[in-house]
């Protein structure tokens, strides 16, 4: 056991000098030389050989107790900046999956609503024409070339119309739509830290290790944005900031498809077994299985006129009994309505 602890301390201090000391450390060292650089002449290094040079004849920076506190000193240092970093990736994490209901994200999510239909109009017409032009005789090569053009063209926006302001968001919107469509599971947030309980270990493994590789694509923008901040004294890192946020973009986009694609895997292979788990009687259906559970982990009460929820038969329970009249002699009456949706009036 101590072993086995000690090996986890081990990886746990390489990660953590990896991820966020070793470029907090760089990220200081930059800053620094950017405060002795010039905005006007970005590339004359000769200040910064000039700073450099005065701080090696300080006697002061020779003493042992400088010698020693000055490294653990900037080891803490690049820790807190690699922790900043980690910070404004998880920020940029969920900016990705906003919603984009309130403004500014709802801009940017008619913005792109409006690319897409523009897109599809154009691809529209493109293929009208190329149909038109399929008549005997008729050269029909550059229209199928535009036509063939435009789709690639509405392609590179995306599958489907916009549903969120950011295309990892659809990306993450298309899978919940999936599970509800196709696994009957409703909610799928709800549902997910369950069904994770179920899933086989190299399973669990491979969604663990997509999640963290879309984890290291957020933080990578965050770097990116820490850069960005340098430029305000050297602007060439401006070009590191810039660079840094697009490959992680990148990066996050193929990294939210595999564990997309890996979530609709473990929802379409494991849902019934979490349905067994949960005690739920078998379904004809995998949706009326995921509807089965979502209506167990919200809490819905089970219905009281016989309907099975699963099947839709009617069991040997008698049907639910009518509530009382509101008043005696009213004719209007009250009746119970199966899963919990309230009452319905009925003359």
């Amino acid at each position: 056991m101590s072993a086995f602890l000690g090996g986890i301390a081990s990886k746990l201090m390489d990660r953590w000098l990896t991820a966020l000391v070793a470029p907090g450390l760089l990220w200081l060292a930059v800053l620094a030389g950017a405060t002795r650089l010039e905005q006007s002449d970005p590339f004359r290094f000769g200040p910064l050989a000039d700073w450099l040079d005065r701080l090696s004849g300080e006697p002061a920076l020779r003493a042992p107790a400088v010698v020693v506190l000055v490294p653990v000193a900037a080891v803490l240092a690049g820790g807190v900046v690699g922790q900043v970093a980690g910070a404004l990736g998880g920020a940029v994490e969920r900016c990705w999956a906003i919603p984009g209901a309130l403004p500014p994200a709802a801009w940017l999510l008619a913005a792109r609503r409006r690319r897409w239909d523009r897109a599809t109009r154009r691809l529209r017409e493109a293929v009208r024409s190329a149909t038109v032009l399929h008549a005997p005789g008729a050269a029909t090569g550059p229209a199928d070339a535009m036509a063939l053009r435009r789709h690639r063209q509405r392609d590179r926006l995306g599958p489907a119309r916009p549903l969120r302001p950011t295309r990892i968001g659809d990306r993450y919107a298309r899978t919940a739509e999936r599970a509800r469509s196709v696994n009957g599971l409703d909610d799928l947030a709800l549902v997910w830290p369950r069904l994770w309980t179920v899933l086989p270990e190299s399973l669990r493994t491979e969604v663990a290790a997509a999640r963290d590789s879309t984890g290291d694509a957020a933080r990578l923008s965050g770097w990116g944005l820490l850069y960005l901040t340098i430029s305000v004294c050297w602007w060439p890192c401006a070009l590191v900031g810039g660079c840094l946020v697009t490959v992680s973009v990148l990066r996050a986009r193929s990294a939210a498809e595999n564990l997309a694609v890996l979530i609709e895997t473990a929802a379409d292979l494991h849902s019934k077994d979490l349905a067994a788990q949960l005690g739920l009687p078998p379904a004809p259906t995998t949706v009326a299985a995921g509807h089965a559970i979502t209506a167990r982990l919200a809490g819905e009460p089970e219905p009281d006129d016989g309907t099975d929820r699963l099947s839709g038969a009617r069991s040997a329970r008698p049907a639910a009994r009518t509530r009382r009249n509101r008043r005696p002699g009213s004719r209007t009456s009250r009746t119970a309505v199966p899963y919990g949706r309230g009452v319905r009036r009925r003359r």
